[in-house]
């Protein structure tokens, strides 16, 4: 007679199979590539001979030279030339190097509302002395210039250059340095009868 207790009896356990130990797998590290060093080759020279020869300069950018022929009717000048003309084309008149010098800080003031224009009436023309007076009057009103009244008059000029561009017509600039700014003046001079007279000026 079978009981109930027998009946509800656990299972004999099974052996479990027995598995072979794993072999693991050894990864080698992989050496990483190493550059070949470089060698300068002499390329059969001996002695101080250059090792590479000179490249050519001259090149070609949409079928037009990179670097373009300097013009037929310019003309380099030496500076002691370029005195001597300066001086020759004078004749009676001022130096255009020292009245330029001269001439531009009054055209500055001037154009600064310091002066009164009809200083420069006998050496500035009509058309360029009517836009000096305009601007400086303008200049003059602005609320901004009256604190710096007293720093006005502070101002050297320096760098003056003069080229002498056709006969009894000569291009100037000069650097009118103040106490907080600098500004370029440039000039045309054209020969007058006993002076010279400005007929184009310009302000930078």
């Amino acid at each position: 007679m079978t009981t109930a207790f027998e009946s509800l009896q656990a299972p004999e356990p099974q052996e479990e199979p027995i598995s072979e130990p794993r072999e693991e797998s050894i990864v080698e590290p992989v050496e990483q590539s190493i550059r070949p060093a470089l060698r300068v080759l002499d390329g059969g020279r001996t002695g101080d001979a250059p090792r590479q020869m000179a490249l050519p300069l001259q090149w070609q950018v949409d079928g037009m030279p990179a670097t373009p022929p300097a013009p037929g009717y310019l003309r380099v000048v030496r500076d002691a030339d370029e005195r001597a003309e300066l001086a020759a084309t004078a004749q009676g008149r001022p130096h255009p190097v020292a009245w330029t010098a001269q001439v531009a800080r009054v055209i500055y003031e001037v154009a600064q509302g310091e002066r009164p224009a009809a200083q420069l009436r006998r050496h500035v023309a009509r058309d360029q002395l009517a836009t000096l007076a305009i601007r400086g009057t303008s200049y003059a009103r602005h609320p901004a210039v009256r604190h710096s009244r007293g720093l006005s008059r502070l101002r050297q000029v320096r760098a003056v250059r003069c080229c002498l561009v056709a006969p009894g017509v000569i291009e100037a600039s000069a650097v009118i340095v103040g106490a907080a700014r600098s500004h370029a003046v440039a000039l045309r001079l054209e020969a007058a009868q006993e002076s010279w007279l400005v007929t184009a000026i310009e302000f930078r």
